[in-house]
C-alpha cells in the first residue's frame, strides 16, 4: 500500500494570478477616457471667477457663454461686444437654439450692474434659463 500524506488527491501546484493582462486592461481603460474626453476651453479675457462651496453643474453643449472682465467689457462667441451687439447676436442665436442657456462668466471684481445688463440682454432676448459661473472651492 502506498500511504502518501493528503488523501488520494495528487498534489497541487500553488494558483498564481498573473496581473499583466489586468494592468493592460486597466491602461487602455485609461487612454480610452483620456482621449474621449471632452475638455471645455474659455476664452482667456482675464476673468477671474468667484468661489463657492456648491458643486458645479456640468456644461452642457447648448450653453452660450458670455464673459465680463472686471473693466466690464463683454465677450461673447470669441468676440469683444458692447451690449447692443450682445442683444442682437443673443436674439439671433435664440432663434436656432430656444432651450439654451445663457452661462455668464464674471470676473469676481466685475461691477454688478454690468451683469446685471448682461442678465437683461438675454431675458430680452427670450432665454429663460440663467446660469453664473464659479469656480468650485478647494
Amino acid at each position: 500500500m502506498n500511504f502518501q500524506s493528503g488523501g488520494f488527491r495528487p498534489p497541487q501546484r500553488p494558483v498564481s494570478l498573473d496581473l499583466t493582462p489586468l494592468i493592460d486592461c486597466i491602461f487602455q481603460l485609461l487612454v480610452f477616457f483620456l482621449l474621449t474626453a471632452s475638455f471645455i476651453t474659455t476664452p482667456n479675457l482675464g476673468v477671474e471667477l468667484p468661489k463657492a462651496s456648491a458643486k458645479a453643474v456640468s456644461s452642457q453643449q447648448r450653453d452660450l457663454i458670455v464673459s465680463i472682465s472686471r473693466e466690464g467689457k463683454i465677450r461673447f462667441g470669441g468676440e469683444t461686444v458692447d451690449i447692443a451687439a450682445l442683444l442682437t447676436q443673443l436674439r439671433r442665436k435664440h432663434k436656432d437654439h430656444p432651450n439654451a442657456r445663457v452661462l455668464i462668466q464674471a470676473d469676481k471684481k466685475a461691477y454688478h450692474g454690468h451683469v446685471v445688463r448682461v442678465m437683461d440682454a438675454a431675458k430680452s432676448a427670450g432665454f429663460r434659463r440663467l446660469g453664473v459661473a464659479i469656480e468650485r472651492r478647494q
